[in-house]
């Protein structure tokens, strides 16, 4: 009897510690989409910022924003006074480089004919040698036979005077064309000379009209930049300059120099700035949601068509947490849309049918003992107090502290009991349970600071006045 009243005592005791708590019930699904929302603008797939390559005085500006242009129509023209001025300076002067390149090459072709002549007066006077040479050796040779019989008396002296006459002429001719051979060769060495250097100065005139012609290909393309085509068809989407105002040679990375941007707005995108935990799950060909600020009553439809793979740059210290960018395409967008338009993107990342689902805010983590395999083992409650049995191990090994995620199944005596679950996939307010879990149990979702605090064990009693309870 003294047994059985301290046991009903207990249980009062045990009864009167109950927690309210909200709760839900383990629920079959049709569908459940995971989403990842990332914010951005709205800009055209195809799109030119014009920036001039050179600096002058804006004269004609034909178009307004918001103007359609095609391919090759004129945007603007800048003053070509000075760009004009230049290519005639730089004409003058190929000009006067070609006239130099074109005499110099009529002297070589004087030199060159001077040289033939030469040539042939050489190998004329070198004939004229070869016939002296040969004239002097036979008069020489007759000087000294009748010089010989002179002097055995048996030839006149005239006949030995005329000997010796002929053998002078011989001599004088010969050395003559000696002369006149030396003085052809060194003519033909001067002709040479006098062509080598008429070749190099026509490689300097040559390279001076190069030259020229180099600035007169820049001074013609300089005066070419003076007009500014459209580069595609398409729209001008804004316009930064007016008629009169001068235009600065600008670069990519100063958007300031940018004169106006054309944008092709048959193919719409929303950039988005994806978060670093989220882009990880994305992939090409996402279903995407894009809601734009302008225009709160209409949902487009999009794909993901790329995904960046570097973080977007910018000033923030590098511990923030990094964007990606993402761009979606949309599938029919409409004409009021406008590059530089707020929007908001829904990217579907998977889709489930047919699950068991939980409310997201049920889940909880809590420190239990697992096995040497990691596997969870609820430990023994009593029944009617709601003690936990101290857990004594499982054969000769202690038991190992874990976090594990789980729920608090609710049982038909209103004990709270910790059960560890799989989840999937990750829904607005719902998440997938994989494993361990039947459709139809209860399980404790509120409030926050209950499924902080409660305990294996807990009795617990459903909060009336609460209308988060999923059982309604």
């Amino acid at each position: 009897m003294a047994l059985l009243i301290i046991v009903v005592a207990s249980v009062k005791i045990s009864r009167k510690n109950t927690v309210l708590v909200q709760t839900s019930v383990v629920k079959r699904k049709d569908t459940l989409s995971s989403k990842v929302t990332a914010s951005g603008e709205i800009r055209a797939k195809e799109f030119v910022d014009l920036q001039s390559e050179i600096a002058g005085i804006i004269t004609e500006l034909p178009l307004r924003e918001g103007a359609a242009v095609r391919k090759g129509d004129v945007l603007l023209r800048i003053d070509p006074i000075q760009t004009e001025a230049d290519q005639a300076s730089s004409r003058a002067q190929y000009d006067a480089a070609l006239a130099e390149t074109r005499a110099q090459e009529f002297l070589i072709m004087n030199a060159e004919a001077n040289l033939k002549r030469d040539e042939a007066s050489l190998r004329s006077a070198r004939a004229e040698l070869a016939q002296a040479e040969h004239n002097f050796t036979r008069a020489e040779s007759s000087f000294k036979r009748k010089q010989l019989l002179h002097e055995d008396g048996l030839i006149s002296r005239d006949e030995y005077e005329a000997a010796q006459n002929d053998f002078k002429a011989a001599q004088s001719r010969l050395e003559v064309a000696r002369a006149q051979a030396s003085q052809t060769e060194s003519q033909v060495k001067v002709s040479r000379n006098n062509i080598e250097q008429s070749k190099a100065s026509a490689e300097a005139r040559l390279a001076n009209a190069r030259a020229a012609m180099a600035s007169l290909t820049r001074a013609k393309d300089q005066l070419k930049k003076t007009t500014l085509y459209s580069p595609l068809d398409g729209v001008i989407t804004q316009l930064n300059v007016e008629k009169g105002e001068r235009a600065q040679p600008g670069i990519m990375s100063n958007p300031e120099a940018t004169l106006m941007t054309i944008a092709n707005l048959s193919v719409i995108q929303a950039e988005l700035k994806v978060d670093e935990t989220d882009v990880v799950n994305l992939s090409l060909g996402d279903i995407t949601e894009v809601k734009v600020d302008a225009l709160p009553d209409v949902v487009f439809e999009g794909e993901v068509t790329e995904i960046g793979n570097s973080p977007i740059q910018s000033s923030a210290a590098s511990q923030e947490a990094k964007d990606f960018k993402v761009i979606v395409t949309l599938l029919d967008p409409s004409p009021k849309l406008r590059p530089g338009m707020s929007c908001t993107g829904d990217i579907t990342t998977d889709v489930r049918n047919d699950i068991l689902v939980i409310p997201m805010q049920a889940l909880t983590v809590r420190d239990v003992e697992v096995d040497k395999d990691g596997k969870y083992h609820p430990p023994d409650v009593n029944a009617q107090s709601g003690r936990v049995a101290k857990a004594s191990g499982r054969g000769d090994d202690e038991p190992e502290k874990k976090e594990l995620e789980g729920v608090f199944v609710v049982g038909e005596n209103g004990m709270a009991r910790f059960r560890d679950v799989k989840t999937g996939i990750t829904g607005e307010s719902e998440i997938e349970v994989l494993e361990n879990l039947q459709e139809g149990e209860t399980i404790v979702s509120g409030s926050f600071q209950t499924l902080r605090t409660i305990k294996d064990g807990t009795f617990v009693k459903v909060d009336k006045s609460s209308k988060t309870d999923a059982k309604r």
